[in-house]
């Protein structure tokens, strides 16, 4: 039954009952002048009314459990869509990643592989912004490899330990950032521009050994505001990414050895 069928039924007994107190209060009046004794007739309306009120009630009680059944039922309903919305969100995400690392994994120019590990982050957040900065091989700087959307004053290269890439790079550790940072948490922090609405920063590693990191940014018109999960998501991407990078530099590495002999 749906909500609407039990709401035409809470009318229709209201209205019934609107009716049977009409007729029973114009048959008092009425018969009153009539009716020489009186005690029985009032008796009888009396539990006729006694037990039409118990009728009206007690439908009016079913009624009110129907509709908190129904409630019930539709909560639930929606609860499942919920979860068969998210569930399907998750798939999507997943089959992304997959896809993601397995164009990488099969890429053999580390340039092109980085490009394509960019590619799938954007379009797995829906962002504009993201860039990968490697270790060099002093392991004392971090370098921008690849980028989208970052303006060229943030090439520099970045001390390990300053600022937040260079704190994750260090840590080892991942970090989500609501907002515009405040650069006291970190050493030598460069401002970025106002319009960064939130900002992951995961790690790229190989076991406990950290190559790079991996930066993304929602703008403000964006207003993609990152979540745990999302912190989570990357770095499970970040690290099947590396082991795929890595695998792109040893066969990079291996054609050109091959190359010189």
């Amino acid at each position: 039954m749906k909500r609407n069928d039990i709401e035409k039924k809470r009318r229709e007994l209201w209205i019934i009952a609107i009716l049977v107190i009409a007729v029973y209060s114009t048959s008092v009046i009425a018969l009153s002048y009539f009716l020489e004794s009186k005690s029985t007739f009032l008796i009888f309306l009396g539990v006729f009314s006694v037990l039409f009120c118990l009728y009206v009630v007690d439908k009016e009680r079913r009624l009110m459990e129907l509709n908190r059944q129904l409630r019930i039922e539709e909560l639930q309903t929606l609860e499942q869509e919920v979860t068969i919305s998210l569930l399907n969100t998750k798939l999507k995400e997943i089959s992304t990643l997959h896809k993601a690392v397995e164009a990488v994994s099969l890429e053999r120019e580390p340039h092109k592989a980085l490009d394509k590990l960019l590619k799938s982050v954007l379009e797995l957040f829906k962002i504009s912004r993201s860039s990968i900065m490697l270790i060099d091989e002093k392991g004392e700087t971090l370098i921008v490899a690849a980028s989208s959307g970052l303006e060229e004053k943030f090439f520099k290269p970045q001390k390990i330990g300053e600022g937040v890439a260079g704190w994750v790079a260090k840590t080892g550790e991942p970090i989500i950032l609501p907002g515009r940072v405040k650069g006291g948490r970190f050493i030598n922090f460069i401002d970025k521009e106002a319009d960064i609405f939130s900002s992951l920063c995961v790690p790229l590693s190989l076991g406990v050994k950290v190559i790079g990191v991996l930066n993304c940014s929602s703008l403000s018109h964006e207003r993609h505001a990152f979540t745990e999960y999302d912190l989570e998501l990357l770095s499970v991407f970040a690290h099947y990414a590396s082991v795929a990078l890595e695998n792109a530099q040893l066969r990079s590495k291996l054609k050109k050895d091959q190359h010189h002999q």
